[in-house]
């Protein structure tokens, strides 16, 4: 049995590729309407040349938006936000680099007095 090189295996060629894009969360609280606040979010993104990847809502109480965007679009697009009135909160320092995607994370978190939305699930099984 022959053992190759580390450095030629394909799990760290691929490894190599994850570790080149760079994951940042950023995490918004806010009284706005959830609806008015997730659509000024989506241009904001859109905007800058972004995209919406995924998105999670639980119920009326928070929101998640996965997102790629451009690197060199980072500055606009927290602009954006600021301008959008929204108080971004950032889990740490964006890499200096210029080129290729950013994969991000926006947590929005939604602060009201209304009931939470309830809906019934009909029983199965």
């Amino acid at each position: 049995m022959s053992r190759s090189k580390p450095e030629n295996c394909p799990a760290n060629y691929l490894y190599q590729k994850v570790r080149a894009v760079k994951f940042f969360r950023i995490s918004i609280m806010t009284s706005m309407e959830r609806n008015e606040a997730i659509t000024k979010v989506s241009e904001a993104i859109n905007g800058n040349g972004g995209w919406i990847v995924n998105h999670t809502l639980l119920s009326n109480i928070a929101a998640t938006l996965n997102f790629e965007l451009p690197r060199n679009e980072v500055e606009g697009f927290i602009s954006s936000l600021e301008t959008a009135s929204f108080l971004p909160e950032f889990d740490g320092p964006l890499l200096e680099k210029k080129k290729g995607d950013l994969r991000g994370q926006i947590t929005l978190t939604f602060i009201h007095s209304d009931p939470e939305l309830k809906r019934n699930v009909p029983a199965f099984g």
